[in-house]
């Protein structure tokens, strides 16, 4: 029987189980007349593209919450379905499934979205390769599109100690639960694999890429972010090299105004190594990392006055965040944002005295002030069409910046030498000086191994709160008792159970982690 590909799903991309498996689709067009063309492949790769603007930012809040950065946020009340992550107490029967979701907890939340992902890429990549087409067109296509499912698996590799491992097109649910438990290193060397410089070498130079796509330089730091965390010294020696090759590209430059960075023209900079465009205009595909905006605002300032607009108020920042930086680094005010200084700001600009934030957030001081993300933050230069203003908006989601090459490429040279060599030293140096605007404020790497690393740990911190890397920072510095042990943090949630309802489904051929046991 033919496989059929679901017209839906190649347009607007993968929902549910229910989407991708339906039995009988109304529209339908065989997989092998669909990719037969080019147009087919590109609407392939954009349903693709579109699963990353979903899926990962469900990573991006889950993880946030994990780590130290964040209270649970939302409405007073709203968060109590949160507190498991916050505080650790969740279980192989309640970490991915709520009551008010009625589906199963395998694909759900952290891993559904990213099998789904999985899913499309996998589809993709095998209909591609009897397509036909011309191989100038589809090698590119095939290496950007195996970044993704090696992007997907990578947040997998992290979450869980064994997951399965689907390497090709699934044809119904049931196959679901044909797959066990895949080894570690069998996942790890799959995700090398499809991020081999036999694949890469097909993505183009970041000069030469389009904005929201792919470029070779995003797979070497994927590449090597996966190799810290495997701890696999092997390949130190050549995760330095690419780490190397990068710092040492004109194109890229530290962009001078750390804010800067987090407002429209700030996107796509010399600073950009990758970032998951959003369309916003309420399409599905914004910047759902928006909700962390304070709720119920009301700024009169406009667009080119730096105006705000309302958020879910989840994730609130806290002062623990604010008061980690030291005086003069300007990373905090490009991270944190003190809503009476905007208030303050606004009556100067305008005049009026209207400026207004709700109150009614969980997880907030009352008594020092509300604050809010000033990375993520809706804003009015952002907002396209509609009214839901977090749904508006269009601001893209820095994934990769210059600043992380430089700080994997000094932390290599540690991890490999001990302490940092001239070169790394200037990469280190280059962080330091952007944030505190001079030459004052350097930190020696010279200090023996495990001081410089704790020192590039904490610096990591300052430079890349609320992207997506701290969780994930922790757990490869082995920090999880240190940072979140008062939290209660064990070492058996350095990996997530899986859910049981899916091991019970898969009749034992999914087995639980030991240490959940």
């Amino acid at each position: 029987m033919k496989k059929i590909i679901i017209m839906c799903l190649v347009l607007t991309g993968l929902t549910s189980c229910d989407e991708f498996l339906e039995i009988n689709p109304r529209t339908q067009v065989s997989t092998e007349e669909f990719y037969k063309t080019e147009d087919g492949v590109m609407k392939g790769l954009y349903a693709v593209m579109k699963e990353v603007q979903n899926r990962l930012m469900e990573v991006h809040g889950y993880s946030t919450l994990l780590s130290d950065e964040a209270e649970t946020g939302g409405g007073v009340g709203e968060g109590v379905y949160k507190f498991k992550w916050d505080n650790f107490t969740y279980t192989p029967t309640t970490c991915f499934s709520n009551e008010w979701y009625t589906g199963t907890g395998w694909w759900n939340e952290w891993d559904m979205g990213l099998y789904v992902g999985v899913v499309a890429a996998n589809v993709l990549i095998d209909e591609m390769s009897r397509s036909g087409l011309s191989e100038d067109f589809i090698r590119p296509i095939d290496a950007e599109t195996r970044f993704y499912r090696a992007l997907f698996y990578a947040y997998l590799y992290m979450g869980y100690k064994e997951i399965p491992l689907l390497t090709g097109q699934i044809t119904s649910v049931n196959d679901l639960y044909s797959f066990g438990n895949a080894p570690r290193e069998e996942v790890y060397e799959f995700i090398m694999s499809d991020l081999s410089n036999d694949i890469i070498q097909y993505l183009p130079e970041r000069v030469a890429t389009q904005k929201g796509r792919i470029c070779r330089d995003a797979a070497k730091v994927l590449r090597t972010k996966i190799i810290l965390f495997q701890r696999d010294e092997t390949k130190y020696a050549q995760a330095l090299e690419d780490m190397s090759g990068i710092a040492s590209n004109p194109f890229y430059a530290l962009d001078t105004d750390y804010k800067h960075l987090w407002h429209k023209d700030g996107e796509w900079g010399s600073e950009s190594i990758f970032e998951i465009g959003m369309a916003g205009e309420n399409s599905g595909m914004n910047n759902k990392v928006a909700t962390v905006g304070g709720r119920d605002i009301v700024d009169p300032r406009s667009a080119e006055e730096g105006g705000l607009m309302s958020g879910y108020g989840q994730l609130t920042m806290t002062w623990k965040i604010y008061d980690m930086f030291a005086s003069g680094d300007s990373r905090r005010d490009g991270t944190v944002i003190v809503y009476a200084d905007e208030a303050a700001d606004a009556f100067a600009q305008t005049g009026q005295n209207t400026f207004s934030v709700s109150s009614n957030q969980e997880g907030v001081d009352l008594e020092r002030g509300l604050l809010g993300n000033y990375k993520y933050h809706p804003r009015k230069e952002a907002y396209t069409t509609g009214g839901d203003q977090v749904g508006s908006q269009n601001m893209s989601f820095r994934f990769y910046r210059f600043s992380d090459v430089l700080l994997l490429g000094a932390e290599l040279k540690v991890r490999i030498n001990g302490n940092a060599d001239q070169e790394a030293q200037g990469w280190f140096d280059m962080v330091r000086d952007r944030a505190f605007k001079d030459q004052d404020h350097r930190i020696e790497l010279n200090q023996g191994k495990e001081t410089n690393l704790d020192i590039i740990f904490q610096e990591r911190y300052y430079e890349f709160a609320f992207e997506m890397q701290r969780w994930f920072d922790i757990l490869r510095f082995d920090k999880g008792d240190e940072v979140l042990g008062s939290k209660g943090w064990t070492e058996k949630h350095r990996y997530f159970p899986i859910d049981q309802n899916e091991i019970d489904q898969s009749k034992g051929v999914l087995t639980q982690d030991p240490a959940w046991l």
